[in-house]
């Protein structure tokens, strides 16, 4: 800067500044000047001493430095940004290995800024990835264009993560990439909340399907002994009808009306259980004796049919005596031995039960023709019956399944199949086993109070919708950090479902803090991780047991009971 451009006042405030400037610690000294066209500039002013002739002289320098000190401001507001950045933002040099991080980063992957500078990119990748993808991401970097996509990575705590990347070139000013640059955004929950919503979205039109396919099946069945009752019943009132044909006739009207009864009656049932109408009457109920009963049913009907029936109790005839539901115990193993008849045309039929950790295990095993491995688990829902060309022409609405089903879940039981095409079936299902004067299963009531800990609002949904009818009073916390709260602050809370990957607190976590305040408190751990090592950190963190999603009603259930009960 010229001195002639510095004003009187500028020209006292320089030499001021230079004055100053001799003082230590002060070198240079910066101040505004005003130019003669009445801008202002930012300044520095710092003297040199230098020698002449031997007198010693101060020789001051002023320096405009605006534009540098615009630049440097402009540098801090970059430098924040990007480290205040939502989104992950990682730079690199020209061989991908990390030279900066921003705390979003660390905050998404686990690692600090001192652990991963100087690593390759490649510390992120759980070694899944195709080659395919890495090639046409750096083929895409190196020619200078941007590549965007998304990459299923690892954190470094092993765990797997989804993230959206946009990554690009550096040049400098000849052109040549000297780093690259990438952002990064966790789409984790969001792919989470896609794939739920595409499931239930499929899910909804696979019911709406079923159901159309139920109703035909309905109709069909009411149709059909309805045709029998009315189309023998006109040929009745033929005056001249043989007496032969008569009886056959009358003969084929009644079992055209058991039939149709037997739908209306699992029609009622259905109707009842869904709408949680079916009330569970415990009484003293002899096992032993139940079983000969079915056995006795069924003798006219296995005999006609050339097959045998064979009935073997686990326990004494003393022993067998439990408190539950007869009738309904009578009804699951009716439909079981029924639906084993339909499908069993050679060989036998084995029902039974034995002891197994507190519970009684019953079974119906057949030598049918089996259930194909991909219908195994939908055949307890009521809109599925097996679509077989040896089953098509069976009669049945294939509700005997889904009833046999809600009545185990309503007896505090579990039911499963054990199933091979052209080997047969086997039906099992559990019941507590809990002779008169024993500590009956804890009955659900409005006293059991719930602590539902889940951040996901669709699985909190269906929560809702697998506790329904178990009388139970809910309560939701949607991080783990609120999980805690509520447990200190609720003392009547009975059980606590505890999902694993929550935001504040994780499950982990949560269960630490809330056993140090409840130790005596179950907690059910309930996750989408299901490798071993998950469920062995759910369990050291003070977990009672674990369940995996998709949650299953009937091993929830059978844990809640398990847990109330101990």
């Amino acid at each position: 800067m010229n001195m002639r451009d510095i004003n009187t006042t500028s020209l006292e405030r320089a030499l001021l500044a230079i004055e100053k400037s001799r003082l230590p610690g002060t070198n240079p000294a910066i101040f505004q000047h005003r130019l003669a066209d009445g801008s202002l500039r930012n300044v520095e002013a710092y003297d040199t001493k230098i020698n002449v002739e031997g007198k010693e002289l101060f020789y001051g320098i002023i320096h405009d430095v605006t534009d540098r000190m615009r630049a440097e401001v402009q540098l801090k507001k970059m430098s924040a940004a990007v480290e205040q950045s939502p989104t992950g933002v990682v730079i690199t040099d020209s061989q991908g290995n990390i030279e900066y991080v921003n705390s979003k980063f660390t905050e998404i992957t686990g690692y600090t800024a001192e652990e991963a500078k100087g690593e390759c990119l490649r510390i992120l990748q759980p070694g899944t990835l195709p080659d395919t993808v890495l090639k046409d991401l750096w083929q895409t970097l190196r020619s200078g264009k941007v590549w965007q996509g998304e990459l299923h990575n690892k954190k470094k705590n092993g765990e797997l993560f989804w993230e959206y990347s946009i990554i690009s070139a550096i040049k400098n000013s000849d052109g040549v990439i000297t780093n690259f640059v990438a952002v990064k955004e966790d789409i984790t929950m969001q792919k989470q909340i896609n794939a739920e919503l595409v499931a239930a979205k499929e899910k909804a039109e696979e019911t709406d399907r079923l159901k159309s396919a139920f109703l035909a099946t309905i109709t069909h069945e009411l149709r059909t002994p309805m045709n029998g009752i009315l189309g023998f019943s006109e040929l009745l009132k033929d005056p001249e009808l043989p007496h032969e044909e008569s009886a056959e006739f009358i003969d084929l009207i009644h079992k055209s009306g058991m039939r149709l009864l037997t739908l209306i009656n699992e029609l009622i049932d259905l109707a009842r259980i869904e709408a949680g109408d079916s009330l569970v009457q415990k009484v003293d109920t002899s096992v032993n004796k139940l079983l000969k009963e079915v056995t006795a049913f069924f003798k006219l009907e296995i005999h006609q049919k050339g097959l045998r029936l064979a009935c073997k109790p686990g326990l004494s005839d003393s022993e067998s005596i439990i408190k539950t539901d007869g009738a309904k115990l009578t009804q699951i193993l009716t439909n079981l031995v029924n639906n084993a008849l339909k499908f069993t045309f050679t060989g036998g039929i084995n029902i039974g039960y034995t002891m197994q950790n507190g519970m009684l295990e019953f079974y119906v095993k057949d030598s049918g023709i089996g259930i194909p491995f991909a219908m195994q688990e939908k055949i307890f829902e009521r809109f599925i019956q097996v679509d077989n060309p040896l089953t098509r022409q069976i009669e049945g609405s294939g509700l005997g399944l889904s009833i046999a089903k809600g009545y185990v879940t309503m007896l505090g039981g579990t039911i499963r199949v054990d199933s091979a095409e052209g080997k047969g079936t086997t039906f099992k299902f559990t019941l507590p086993y809990n002779p008169p004067g024993s500590n009956e299963p804890v009955v659900l009531s409005p006293s059991i109070l719930v602590l539902i800990a889940e951040d996901d609002g669709i699985t909190r949904i269906l929560f809702k919708k697998i506790l329904k009818g178990e009388n139970m009073t809910i309560l939701y916390a949607r991080n783990g950090q609120e999980a805690v709260d509520l447990a200190e602050h609720h003392p009547e809370i009975n059980l606590v479902l505890m999902d694993i990957k929550m935001p504040l607190v994780n499950g982990y976590e949560a269960t630490r803090q809330i056993k140090k305040l409840r130790p005596d408190l179950p907690i059910i751990a309930q996750s989408a991780f299901t490798a071993p090592e998950d469920r062995e950190k759910a369990i050291q963190a003070g977990c009672d047991c674990f369940i995996k999603k998709p949650i299953n009603k009937g091993e929830l259930l059978e844990l809640i009971h398990k847990l109330l009960n101990r």
